[in-house]
């Protein structure tokens, strides 16, 4: 997807910013996380060994859909899918994250922090929204990892949303041209419907299956029918979650 000069500057810059800066603000986040509010990630080691993988399996760009519960489900999944230390590595595959920018804008702090975490604000103008759409497949046609919920916002009921999920995700995955995308269902054990926070000392269960989605269709139908493969899946890999539960 083609966005100008100065947009391509603005995300390297971006890139760079928060490059500089991850080791400190990574560590303050896993601090927060596991021993203030005392988060745990059921079998975490396998499912880093399993992201390994998956980016071993996937050397492009990645698009990560996961469902959605609560403002921290993208931090969550980031400390769950890798070492800081791989991430320094490899930092590509630590995911820009899409946030709406009316939960963000009302403080210069969430902007600041959103800024340094790789985040492009998602705008409520559809013109704006458009060119954040197209920053993210520029991002995955350059090999970054790019996280979406293709629900849109987090689900009132607790369960998967199947009727007003977004499709501009479906368009976003036709537009990266790659074959898969990584499907991601996350949920704390205590968690039954949605919430700002998880509960404190929340225990997440988290699990991951690749998707080939496409569609023979064109223009709109074809954005439908990806979003819809992957909101199946997510409601599969629910299924599945709460029958072994």
């Amino acid at each position: 997807m083609h966005i100008n000069l100065k947009d391509r500057v603005q995300l390297q810059v971006q890139k760079w910013v928060s490059l500089l800066v991850f080791p400190l603000l990574f560590s303050i986040l896993i601090f927060w996380l596991k021993f203030i509010k005392k988060y745990r990630i059921q079998n975490l080691k396998a499912i880093r060994q399993q992201f390994k993988q998956i980016k071993q399996s996937s050397p492009n760009g990645l698009l990560i859909c996961p469902n959605h519960l609560t403002f921290l489900d993208s931090m969550i999944l980031m400390w769950a899918f890798s070492t800081p230390w791989s991430y320094l590595m490899n930092f590509r595959t630590l995911c820009w994250n899409l946030p709406k920018a009316s939960h963000v804008k009302a403080s210069k702090l969430y902007r600041a922090i959103c800024f340094l975490g790789k985040c492009i604000l998602i705008e409520a103008d559809t013109k704006a929204s458009k060119l954040t759409m197209d920053k993210a497949s520029y991002l995955l046609n350059k090999g970054h990892y790019v996280m979406v919920f293709p629900e849109g916002t987090r689900s009132k009921t607790g369960k998967i949303n199947t009727e007003n999920f977004i499709y501009g995700v479906g368009k976003l995955h036709i537009d990266s041209g790659l074959k898969q995308l990584l499907c991601v269902y996350l949920r704390g054990k205590s968690q039954t419907t949605a919430s700002k926070m998880p509960k404190n000392s929340e225990q997440f269960t988290i699990n991951m299956q690749l998707l080939e989605a496409s569609s023979e269709q064109t223009g709109r139908r074809a954005m439908r029918a990806v979003a819809t493969q992957m909101i199946d899946t997510l409601v599969e890999m629910e299924s599945q979650y709460y029958a072994v539960k």
